[in-house]
């Protein structure tokens, strides 16, 4: 066994591409012109998702040019003030996607064909897949220019590659393209935990140990982890986390890590080599990771163990990666994480079970108290309803029935699958009616609804305290960029802030002289921009109307003379 890993290691190490699960020989145009340095790598661990591409660094300006990497077609082209932004979908002849987000500008045919499609629907957001081959694209063509729209908190260039058949996204890290790397992993913490054969954590039983880095390398004190007895169980065992970072030449940003082994006397028991990501599994990530050192501290533990439920498809041998372990086992360990390039660290300590009673075996049978991957669950009272499906939730969940009108779980416990709430009404079923849900540290999740038979259901990806609210109030609209008596402006950008602090904004248009314009949103900022062609002068009457996700409305009028 030891020595049929070591041919792995080293071929994995030393050639990672080799076990990448989509080697290629191309050699592709860079997405951009100036050095590529990372912000972000593919897989790290982002709120409830993976980063699924890499975010390349634009110097903190927009506007750099962005390049096709290889030949193909444009597949997509999809706008949102959410998300990606401005992004771009690139269809090639070897069957992967390219992706390109955040964009400030499209260039060329894209161009014309997204401000055709947001007039034909009179809206900034849009969603475009034009013909096979209809725009066919060069290597190496200007596509677009770089910039910082859509979910963006600062200019960048996020870039994708998928398999164009499934649509996973593929760690372009492997594809040969040149990023400078030659710093190893950093593995800054332990944690182990109690655990059920099925890689569930037993509450509150956990260790935490922090590691420094040595001339020698990386150690822990006393260079071993003391486990009570207790945390041992008939059918269960011991699992382990790490606290673990990569860092690539160029910048500080603390990047993904791409693989790692867990080796206990001698034997492989876990791996994880993150080359492809479903989007459909990519929210296990709150599975994954320890999910509340994440939320509380942002201490990225990448688990060597995982859950039955967890399919992610980053696991070598789909191992559960429990540790049997009794009392009086003496286990010695070996922590191995590296990068793309080969850059390994490691770490080698023991873990000593302390003598004593082993822990009782709780297998969590007593159902009534949780909600459970793999079962469902339904509540009804006179003015409730509650449905859960499998896979709500990604480890047992404590409930309190008694508390259930109102409260679901504790706030802070992440959901996998949306559950429904049906919630019983006898008012007017007018559109004015929303659920909300505050979450973790008092977050306000507001939940559109829908009405069935006197009952108002939302679909929720939170847990947390709910209730069914009536909104009324009109959204707010503000003049940014316009003088105060409007008599004239030679702005070339006008803009007005817009705000709903209930339901959310929901529509947003501009008419000048009775005909629909574009204007841009940007929830970041909660403001629309709208930029006047050149040689736009006059007198114009203005009207701007926004909407609530309940219908409410607000309009504002004016006269401006453009000079």
């Amino acid at each position: 066994m030891i020595y049929t890993f070591r041919i792995l290691f080293c071929l994995t190490i030393f050639n990672p591409v080799l076990f990448a699960q989509n080697k290629t020989d191309m050699e592709y145009h860079p997405p951009l012109g100036i050095p590529l340095v990372l912000a972000s790598n593919f897989g790290e661990l982002r709120p409830n998702h993976f980063h699924m591409g890499l975010d390349f660094k634009t110097n903190s300006r927009t506007g750099y040019k962005i390049y096709s990497i290889e030949e193909g077609y444009v597949s997509r082209v999809k706008i949102s003030p959410y998300g990606y932004g401005k992004a771009i979908y690139i269809d090639h002849p070897n069957g992967i996607t390219s992706v390109y987000g955040h964009c400030s500008v499209f260039k060329g045919e894209i161009d014309s064909i997204v401000r055709a499609a947001q007039l034909r629907e009179t809206n900034y957001a849009v969603e475009i897949f034009p013909e096979k081959n209809s725009i066919k694209i060069k290597k190496g063509q200007v596509i677009a220019l770089s910039g910082n729209t859509g979910g963006s908190t600062g200019p960048h260039l996020h870039f994708e590659i998928r398999d164009t058949k499934t649509e996973h996204a593929l760690n372009p890290l492997v594809f040969g393209f040149d990023i400078a790397d030659k710093k190893t992993p950093v593995i800054r913490g332990i944690k182990l935990y109690a655990l059920t054969k099925n890689g569930y954590r037993y509450p509150k039983k956990e260790i935490s140990k922090p590691i420094t880095k040595g001339s020698t390398g990386y150690g822990i004190t006393g260079n071993q982890i003391n486990v009570p007895a207790n945390y041992c169980t008939t059918s269960g065992g011991i699992g382990l986390a790490f606290d673990v970072i990569d860092k690539l030449d160029g910048a500080n940003n603390k990047c993904g890590l791409y693989g790692s082994y867990l080796i206990v006397d001698g034997d492989t028991v876990f791996g994880q080599r993150t080359d492809r990501i479903p989007f459909e599994s990519t929210r296990y990530v709150n599975s994954h990771k320890d999910f509340k050192a994440y939320q509380t501290l942002r201490k990225k533990y990448h688990k060597c163990f995982r859950t039955r439920e967890n399919d992610l498809p980053i696991y070598i041998n789909n191992s559960i990666g429990v540790i049997p372990a009794k009392p009086g086992d003496r286990l010695n360990v070996t922590y191995i994480a590296y990068d793309t390039k080969g850059n390994t660290s490691s770490i080698t300590f023991v873990i000593n079970v302390l003598q004593g009673a082993a822990g009782n075996e709780k297998n969590f049978l007593s159902k009534s108290p949780y909600l459970f991957p793999d079962s469902t669950y339904y509540y009804e009272s006179d003015d409730r309803q509650l449905e859960f499906g499998h896979g709500t939730v990604y480890e047992p969940c404590p409930i309190e029935y008694s508390k259930l009108q109102s409260v679901i779980a504790k706030g802070a416990t992440p959901v996998n699958r949306s559950y429904r709430i049906k919630i019983k009404t006898t008012e007017k079923q007018d559109g004015k009616h929303y659920v909300s849900i505050v979450t973790n540290k008092g977050r306000e999740k507001s939940l559109s609804i829908r009405y069935e038979d006197g009952w108002a259901v939302a679909e929720s990806s939170y847990f947390g305290s709910y209730t069914l609210k009536r909104d009324e109030t009109k959204p707010k609209l503000v003049p940014l960029s316009l003088p105060k008596n409007l008599n004239s402006t030679s702005a070339t950008k006008l803009k007005w802030h817009i705000k709903d602090n209930q339901s959310g904004i929901e529509d947003y248009d501009l008419y000048i002289d009775g005909q629909w314009m574009l204007v841009e949103y940007d929830y970041k900022t909660d403001c629309i921009t709208y930029t006047r062609p050149k040689n736009f002068k006059g007198e114009k009457s203005l009207l701007i109307k926004i909407a609530d996700s309940c219908g409410n409305t607000t309009t504002w009028e004016a006269k401006v003379n453009f000079i």
